[in-house]
């Protein structure tokens, strides 16, 4: 196709309406001609085209996520290195207080319930060893 020289052609801007749907028709059956002389060589490269496009931009999509995440990982590990700090520091307090306001109104602890099962348990095996 490098080889071929175009004609020019002259586009008039049609005055009527009817004349205008004149040339949108001429023009689709143009297209519709080159198609079906063409189709065959066109349809070889639009898929050369394509395969090449496609793993361009798959290059491009996998490039800028890992550039966004190294972006996101360089800004916010220091951000979550302090939200864990001030997490930690935060439960234990209020561990704290839930464990002050649990002793006053006598509500026992994880740990006194844990000993108190392995005593129950203890009496347990007693009784039935007693038996």
């Amino acid at each position: 196709m490098a080889g071929k020289k175009t004609k020019n052609v002259k586009i008039e801007i049609a005055n009527t309406p009817a004349e205008q749907l004149r040339r949108v028709w001429l023009a689709s059956l143009g297209a519709f001609s080159l198609t079906r002389k063409h189709g065959g060589q066109w349809f070889g490269r639009f898929v050369e085209d394509g395969q090449g496009f496609a793993s361009r931009g798959t290059q491009f999509a996998r490039e800028t996520v890992a550039d966004a995440q190294a972006q996101a990982t360089g800004v916010f590990s220091p951000i979550l290195l302090r939200v864990e700090k001030q997490f930690g520091a935060y439960a234990q307090v209020v561990e704290n207080g839930v464990g002050r306001v649990l002793n006053r109104f006598g509500i026992p602890t994880k740990r006194e319930i844990e000993d108190l099962s392995r005593q129950v348990a203890t009496l347990t095996r007693k009784l039935k060893a007693a038996k």
